[in-house]
């Protein structure tokens, strides 16, 4: 029986099957467009993936917040209530201060439950790097480990959880500011792609650029062949800012030379699409254990 409740935020982008399967909880950030605040909503419930980023194509600069101290008390409380430690595996702190929300409502709730815990991890990680590591610590809760024997195996691994992107346009990401690279990494070249990971310290880190959009994806697939751990066990998660037929060429590129167990293919979540923009892709999974770090 397990002992404590896995708790993640937006960032994570998992979907529906996975937070069901895993009994997954997550807490919602928010994201504001024409003038309108949505729930950062994993499911889409209230506009469309398609509808978001065409509102992006159009020129609308979408702006994100925290996740929502409300919806983290209800669902740590549910949890304490029910004799339950928790964990909440956070989005970076180098990208959100959403972790000192939790740190937050931690310290208004624990006095009411005497010997229960709260742990607010800082995965240094987003997207399904995040997602997947709340699945691992998922799994682990089920097998009936303790949160503290949890945490100790999260810290360790947890830059073995990855993330490689490029997107369709570099102006996202100037307006936005969540990729550390230098000035000139900026330039307006045509056709220059960049090449994204999640460093060692979680930040984003523009580290290459290379010419054309198949180069990118190539990029990409090449990566994930040369790092990716315990192929045939393993799942690949994908993810697309409205560019289907681009995911699919990567999946099927790793597959002809690693063919992982699986390939999980979704939407970007609204959180890290409104930071990067249409046409974007990130590849996640777990594999050699990340050491770049930005130069600045």
């Amino acid at each position: 029986m397990k002992k404590f409740q896995v708790v993640t935020d937006s960032t994570s982008d998992l979907q529906k099957h996975y937070r069901d399967e895993f009994d997954i909880k997550y807490a919602q950030m928010l994201f504001v467009v024409d003038g309108k605040t949505y729930d950062a909503d994993l499911d889409w419930g209230e506009i469309s993936a398609k509808d978001f980023y065409n509102k992006m194509r159009k020129g609308n600069r979408i702006t994100t917040g925290l996740v929502k101290t409300g919806d983290l008390e209800v669902i740590f409380e549910e949890a304490l209530k029910n004799g339950l430690d928790v964990l909440y595996v956070s989005c970076s702190s180098k990208l959100s201060g959403s972790i000192n929300n939790g740190k937050i409502v931690a310290s208004e709730l624990l006095p009411k439950y005497e010997g229960r815990k709260i742990v607010c991890l800082d995965a240094l990680r987003t997207n399904y790097a995040q997602g997947l590591m709340a699945i691992d610590a998922a799994k682990m809760a089920a097998n009936g480990m303790d949160i503290e024997a949890v945490v100790a195996k999260l810290e360790e691994t947890k830059l073995n959880y990855q993330t490689f992107g490029t997107v369709g346009s570099l102006e996202w990401l100037k307006k936005a500011g969540r990729v550390k690279a230098s000035a000139a990494f900026f330039g307006n070249l045509f056709g220059v792609k960049p090449i994204i990971v999640s460093d060692a310290n979680g930040n984003n880190y523009g580290f290459k650029k290379v010419k054309g959009r198949k180069t990118s994806l190539d990029e990409l697939v090449n990566y994930i062949c040369e790092r990716m751990s315990n192929v045939a066990d393993s799942t690949l998660f994908i993810e697309h800012a409205d560019c289907l037929a681009d995911a699919e060429y990567v999946a099927n590129a790793v597959k002809e030379r690693i063919n992982p167990k699986y390939i999980n293919i979704s939407d970007l979540g609204p959180i890290i699409g409104a930071s990067i923009g249409p046409e974007a892709i990130t590849v996640n999974f777990y594999g050699q254990k990340v050491e770049m770090v930005s130069a600045e």
